[in-house]
This record gives structure tokens, sequence and C-alpha cells, in this order.
């Protein structure tokens, strides 16, 4: 999971994302990842999901992040826009609460799209504009459902899956303010400088190489 996420939960508990790896196993099972799918996470932060994919799935799994502060054994260091790796050479890409940060989401997809083997799969968790239209925030870009299915359709994608899963996100949120802990997602809600009338919410999309 990618840096600026857990900053948003700081100081709740280990600043997981809505769901936790729990729902990064329902996307693993859904796209029948197991022993020998070679697999990307990209925005990999600390490690955790790679490691977590190792040991509950048996996957071969690679990890990339462009900062280099957070480099870890597990993660290598590289740039999203310019995957490190040939084509076709992963069974599923996988981008968490990191794609709603990035400038150039096009170019982004793009090269999943073309380090994917044919039939692989792209799984996606992030915020997302629940209702209305996409729309900028302190936080990021908050694309609407419609948007994140063209860009993945574009780069020749295939969505296969799209859910909703804000209870998640407010759950995790909940925790934050009940312990007393900071929660900067909650803070920019309240702030004036939140577009009106954006309901945030938090989905998981898998989408097909096509």
């Amino acid at each position: 999971m990618s840096g600026w996420w857990a900053s948003l939960f700081r100081d709740c508990g280990s600043g997981e994302k809505p769901g936790g790896l729990e729902l990064t196993a329902r996307a693993a099972e859904l796209c029948g990842f197991g022993p020998g799918s070679r697999l990307l996470d990209v925005a990999a932060g600390n490690g955790g999901t790679v490691r977590f994919l190792r040991e509950r799935f048996a996957c071969q799994v690679s990890g990339l992040d462009s900062d280099p502060v957070r480099q870890c054994p597990e993660v290598a260091l590289g740039r999203a826009e310019e995957l490190p790796f040939p084509d076709r050479a992963f069974d599923g890409v996988l981008i968490e609460c990191a794609l709603s940060q990035i400038d150039r989401p096009e170019e982004v997809l793009g090269e999943c799209a073309r380090v994917l083997k044919p039939g692989g799969h792209l799984v996606l968790s992030d915020l997302y504009a629940g209702q209305g239209g996409g729309a900028a925030t302190p936080l990021g870009r908050l694309d609407s459902r419609e948007e994140v299915e063209e860009r993945l359709d574009r780069a020749g994608l295939e969505p296969v899956l799209f859910e909703d899963h804000t209870g998640l996100l407010t759950s995790l949120w909940a925790s934050a303010m009940m312990a007393g802990e900071g929660c900067a997602l909650a803070e920019a809600l309240r702030g004036p400088d939140w577009p009106q009338g954006v309901k945030t919410g938090y989905y998981l999309c898998i989408a097909r190489n096509m």
C-alpha cells in the first residue's frame, strides 16, 4: 500500500486500507490467483501486500514503488508510468489506494495492460466519487465509476467487476475517531477546500486484459 494512504489514518493501528488485506484476498480469489501466478503490486509501499500474497496464495509477487524512502527487500524502486518489466510478464497487477494520486492515470493503465498477459487481471481499489461527477480534492482526484471504467476501456482493459465498499471506509474512519486517533481524511472531508456535493466512496474494481 502506498504511503500517502497510511498518512490519512495516522496513528490508527497500522494505517491499513479499508477492508485490510481481506479485501485483497477477495480480489485474489475472484481472479483465481494461486501457486505459480506472477503478480505485480504497483505503489507497494512497505511491501505488506507483496508478503501477504506470497504467504497466503503462494504467488510469485514483485513490488514497485516510486518513493526511495520506502524501499524494502520486497519492493523495487520504479515509476508506474514506465514499468521496468517486459511485455506480458504478469498474470495480475494490483494498484491499491494509489491511482487517484497519479497525475497521468492513462499512462499507468496502459503500462499495466502492456505487462499483463492476455486474459490477465488488473485489481484496483481506491477512493472514488460515489455520487455525481469526478472532482479534484485536497487528497487527489476522485473519479466517478464511469470515469474509472472509461479509462480502463481506453487502455484495452475490460471491467468485469465493480464493487462499492464505502462501508469499509466508514468503519475505518469511525474506528480512528472513536479511538481518539488522528484521521487526516476526516479533517479533509470537513475542510473548506473539499468540493461540495461530492459523495466520497471506496471501490474494488477488477478488469481483464483483452
